[in-house]
C-alpha cells in the first residue's frame, strides 16, 4: 500500500484579500497532492484570485461553510483532508504539514490547529473552551459521514468534534504559532455588524453540540 494522499480544501466567500496567500502557502507543502478552493458564490473576485495563485477552483452556490466543505471533499480523491480558512494571516507551510502528519503518520483521527492569541489566551482556548477552528485535518470519509443537518452553515465544526468524541477518536490540538485571521469586524464596513455576525456564528456552533446529541438520542 502506498502512502496516504493529502488534499487541501479552502472554502471561500468574499476573501479576495487573503485567499491568494493561503493558496500559495498550501501549494508549497510537499505532502499535498491536491488543492481546491471552493468559491461559495463570492462577489469580490475571490475565485479569480485563487485561480491566479494556482488553485483549482470549484464554484458553488452560496449555501454556507459546511456545504462548501462537502463540495470540496467530493471534488477531490485524497485520503486525508486538510481544511484551511481563506482569511488566514501568518499561515506557514509547516503549519499545514503538522496538521497533515498528525493524521497521516500519527494516531490522530483529527488534528486541530488553533489561532495564536498569545500565551494566556492560547492556554484558555486549548484547555477550557470548545475548539471551534476551521484549521483541521481528518480522514475524508469522516467528513462525508456527517448527516445533512450537521453540515448546514457553521454547524460543521461542532458536528465534527461531536462525531469524533462519539467514536472515542484521538484528537490532537495545538496552536499554530504566528497564525491568525481577518476578523469579521475587519471585514465589515461597520465593526458592530461584524461582531453581530461573529456572535451569530458562535451561537449556531454552540447549539449544534446540543442538537447533535438530540438527533442521536431520537
Amino acid at each position: 500500500m502506498g502512502r496516504l494522499t493529502i488534499g487541501v480544501i479552502i472554502p471561500a466567500y468574499n476573501e479576495a484579500p487573503t485567499v491568494g496567500q493561503v493558496v500559495e502557502v498550501a501549494r508549497r507543502v510537499r505532502l499535498v497532492d491536491e488543492l481546491v478552493v471552493v468559491d461559495d458564490g463570492s462577489e469580490d473576485g475571490t475565485a479569480e484570485v485563487a485561480a491566479a495563485h494556482g488553485a483549482r477552483v470549484v464554484a458553488a452556490e452560496h449555501r454556507g461553510k459546511g456545504e462548501t466543505l462537502l463540495a470540496g471533499a467530493r471534488a477531490i480523491d485524497a485520503d486525508i483532508l486538510v481544511l484551511l480558512d481563506a482569511d488566514l494571516t501568518g499561515l506557514r507551510p509547516e503549519h499545514v504539514d503538522r496538521l497533515a502528519r498528525a493524521v497521516a503518520e500519527e494516531d490522530a483521527v483529527m488534528a486541530l490547529g488553533l489561532f495564536d492569541r498569545g500565551p494566556w489566551l492560547n492556554w484558555v482556548f486549548l484547555r477550557l473552551l470548545p475548539r471551534l477552528t476551521g484549521e483541521r485535518a481528518l480522514r475524508r470519509e469522516l467528513l462525508l459521514s456527517l448527516e445533512p443537518a450537521d453540515v448546514r452553515g457553521y454547524r460543521i465544526e461542532a458536528a465534527l468534534n461531536s462525531c469524533v468524541a462519539e467514536r472515542r477518536g484521538v484528537v490532537r490540538a495545538f496552536v499554530l504559532d504566528g497564525m491568525f485571521h481577518r476578523t469579521k469586524e475587519e471585514k465589515e464596513s461597520f465593526a458592530l455588524v461584524g461582531f453581530a455576525r461573529k456572535m451569530a456564528m458562535l451561537s449556531v456552533a454552540g447549539w449544534e453540540y446540543v442538537a447533535y446529541r438530540l438527533r442521536r438520542l431520537g
